[in-house]
């Protein structure tokens, strides 16, 4: 490819390597570092849009007067776009160009930021979310762009990694500041946060446009009918996934979302199947190694639940409120970004799965440590086993992202659609299966254990007459009437049985989880030791491939 621009021919080295990414020129170091610090705010802008939404999801509904299942709508509407949207967007850059590409997704973020700050309505809230998940997916692609011009030669596909990370902090660093915005000014002050970044990242990228790229005619009508049957069948399943663990699995409606889902996904791979120029390569996609990558890309994201829904949820059933829970997260946060420095620094192309089972080995012993927990348990003890976790979940993720990028580049720039496809939804669909999962054993184990404690709650047993006594003593306070206060220790001690069931579940999940981590820990464990033995690089082809691409003489 000989590509100029404004008059400049680039110099071999410099030419960009597909159509919609941007040329790579040799920038001077104030330059570079400008680009990197541009590139980590739109990577943190880019997490930020549902780190704020799940942290200040509570006082939305509270705001709105919305149901829980009007609050889960809110979240499909974003998860909804976001989960493929990436794939459209990647023929959009290389057809229509990429300063079109960064204006629609920087305006699609104004416009949905705009719209919460002057609206107060479900239905704005439903039309911004959407539009948060598309430019949450297009800040990621351009903050990967930035990233990349900070860096040289082979150090350029850290940036991928590098983006991915800065984007995973968008979680807790949420859970961090919402409880002092709410404070401050309530939602109002959450979404002035949100319009203040997305405004500093508008300025910025002005300021510091990225280097020009070319343009390719790849867009036919056949892409943007297949497109609209997988995105449509996605949005369903994450629908169904949402809001199967809040309105019960049972629900008759939730069969014709997951219908409908399974119907559009499977019609639009079937016309991908047939196409002579598809979007996904199945064939591509169904070989043995990408599969294997997806596949241990979902589970490590499913197992990863254990924080989410796990500690998370027991400290919430227990009583412990967001401002309790602000140093926690902030131990996450540490975790969570010395787990980024240390992929990076660790990062190797030759042994690209080590990571994959030091993450497994972490999760299992971050479980494990969790699975003692009663109702006295509060963030403070848990600080380490969750620490484990979030530097576990982070020091996989970048090197697995890496491994399929470098899958996708080897053979050829329209295998990276198909990669997106992969990881994407291996990591969104994954993250939504191991919430449900986690969330319906839960469930059902509480029950199974408040079953069982409750034969034993009769008041011939003189242990639970004393108990009562002693409760009834304790609310004596509160009235002068024994009847009321008898009534009042029993609905107490029935509360105390539902709470120690509840305990008991999260006990089950931790163990549960903990041993699904240690199995697939030593299944990976035992094939990466196999490879270290025989001397197997899983990417040595791949790498290969690309030397004369990623390293060009100049």
């Amino acid at each position: 490819m000989n590509f100029q621009a404004d008059g400049y021919l680039f110099k071999p080295h410099e030419q960009p390597i597909m159509a919609g990414s941007p040329a790579s020129p040799d920038h001077p170091a104030r330059r570079r570092l400008a680009y990197l610090l541009i590139g980590l705010l739109l990577a943190a802008t880019a997490g930020l849009q549902n780190g704020l939404l799940m942290a200040a999801l509570p006082q939305l509904r509270g705001l709105l007067g919305l149901s829980p299942q009007e609050g889960g709508w809110i979240q499909v509407a974003y998860y909804m776009t976001y989960a493929c949207m990436s794939i459209l967007l990647f023929r959009v850059r290389q057809h229509y160009g990429l300063q079109r590409f960064v204006r629609l997704t920087l305006l699609l973020l104004l416009a949905g930021n705009l719209l919460q700050v002057v609206f107060e309505s479900y239905l704005v809230e439903l039309l911004a979310r959407s539009a948060s998940g598309i430019a949450a997916s297009g800040l990621l692609v351009l903050a990967v762009f930035y990233l990349m011009q900070a860096f040289t030669g082979q150090a350029k596909l850290a940036g991928l990694a590098l983006a991915l990370g800065v984007m995973q902090f968008g979680t807790p660093l949420a859970q961090v500041w919402v409880p002092f915005l709410f404070a401050a000014g309530g939602m109002p002050a959450v979404f002035a946060l949100q319009l203040a970044l997305t405004l500093l990242c508008i300025g910025l990228v002005i300021r510091l446009p990225l280097p020009p790229a070319p343009t390719a005619r790849v867009m036919s009508w056949l892409d943007w009918f297949s497109f609209a049957l997988f995105a449509s069948g996605i949005a369903l399943l994450c629908a169904f996934l949402v809001q199967g663990r809040i309105v019960w699995w049972t629900t008759s409606w939730l069969g014709y979302l997951l219908a409908g889902g399974i119907a559009l996904t499977g019609t639009a791979l079937l016309i991908e199947w047939r196409r002579s120029k598809p979007m996904l390569d199945l064939r591509w996609i169904g070989a043995p190694q990408i599969l294997a990558f997806g596949l241990t890309g979902a589970v490590v994201r499913l197992l990863t639940s254990e924080q989410t829904v796990g500690a998370a949820g027991l400290m919430a059933g227990l009583g412990v409120g967001s401002r309790q829970m602000v140093a926690f997260y902030g131990v996450v946060l540490a975790a969570t970004v010395f787990g980024l420095v240390l992929s990076l620094v660790r990062l190797d192309v030759n042994d690209i799965r080590r990571p994959v089972v030091v993450a497994l080995l972490g999760i299992a012993v971050g479980a494990w440590l969790d699975m003692h927990s009663g109702v006295d348990t509060r963030p403070e003890q848990l600080y380490f086993s969750q620490a484990l976790i979030a530097f576990s979940a982070m020091y996989f993720l970048g090197p697995m992202m890496l491994e399929g990028m470098i899958r996708a580049l080897a053979r050829g720039p329209n295998y990276i659609m198909s990669f997106s496809a992969v990881f994407g939804l291996s990591q969104t669909l994954g993250g939504l299966a191991g919430a449900a999962l986690c969330t319906a054993f839960l469930t059902v184990r509480t029950r199974t254990h408040l079953a069982d404690i409750t034969p034993h709650l009769t008041l011939t047993d003189p242990n639970v007459a004393l108990h009562l006594h002693g409760l009834a003593l304790s609310l004596a306070p509160l009235s002068n009437n024994a009847a009321v206060l008898q009534q009042q220790a029993v609905g107490t001690l029935v509360q105390q049985a539902a709470t120690q069931a509840m305990v008991m579940a999260y006990n089950d999940l931790f163990a549960l989880i903990g041993l699904l981590a240690a199995a697939a820990f030593v299944c990976t464990g035992l094939l990466w030791l196999d490879r270290r033995r025989r001397g197997i690089n899983l990417l040595a082809d791949e790498i290969q491939r690309l030397e004369s691409m990623l390293l060009p003489q100049k």
